[in-house]
């Protein structure tokens, strides 16, 4: 019997919205789970590669050769990239809700085939609930209605100290930490019931 691997795949075409950070939290939940899980990082800065490395110096290994779960971090939706997106399960696609990163967001999201849109949840990603934020969100919601395809998922809030630690690696996971926000808990469950 063949088991079933689920793909999620972490892209966004513009930098700094957070694909890392999103890939090392799913990645960590599904080990808190007690789920295998194998992690690629296709990004030349290799920042998730980094943490689970540094994850693995402290003596925890969290990205396995047997696995159910590929978690595929990407630097974009070209080249490389292109043949993990096609076998996605579930495309994420995190950005911050400001005109820089929304604008390139929906004018990619709106260019693609409607196969493709099905498989997209985005994310909001350094929440800070401004006038300016509101806006792109509403902004978001209204692109998703008209192409009936894709969904929003629960914001992640501006949380550097605890979010950038993570990268660092850690001999302890995560979600064991009694800190962890619940909006985070949350988010990756939402995300595992779009797969």
């Amino acid at each position: 019997m063949v088991k079933e691997v689920k793909k999620i795949v972490i892209t966004n075409e513009k930098g700094g919205t957070g694909k890392s950070t999103i890939a090392c939290l799913l990645v960590e939940y599904l080990n808190y789970q007690n789920k295998k899980v194998q992690l690629i990082d296709t990004d030349p800065i290799q920042t998730s590669q980094t943490w689970a490395d540094n994850c693995q110096t402290e003596g925890r290994a969290v990205s396995y050769r047997e696995f159910n779960y590929q978690i595929i971090d990407t630097a974009g939706s070209s080249g490389s990239a292109l043949t993990w997106l096609k076998q996605a399960d579930l495309i994420l696609v995190p950005f911050q809700p400001h005109y820089a990163d929304l604008n390139p967001t929906i004018t990619w999201f709106t260019s693609l085939n409607s196969s493709w849109q099905a498989k997209i949840a985005f994310i909001p990603n350094r929440w800070q609930n401004t006038k300016e934020q509101r806006e792109g969100l509403t902004q978001l919601k209204q692109i998703i209605k008209e192409e009936k395809h894709g969904q929003l998922l629960t914001a992640l809030t501006n949380r550097p100290a605890l979010y950038g630690s993570l990268l660092n690696g850690s001999k302890e996971n995560f979600f064991s930490k009694p800190e962890t926000p619940a909006e985070t808990k949350q988010l990756m469950e939402e995300i595992l019931a779009c797969v």
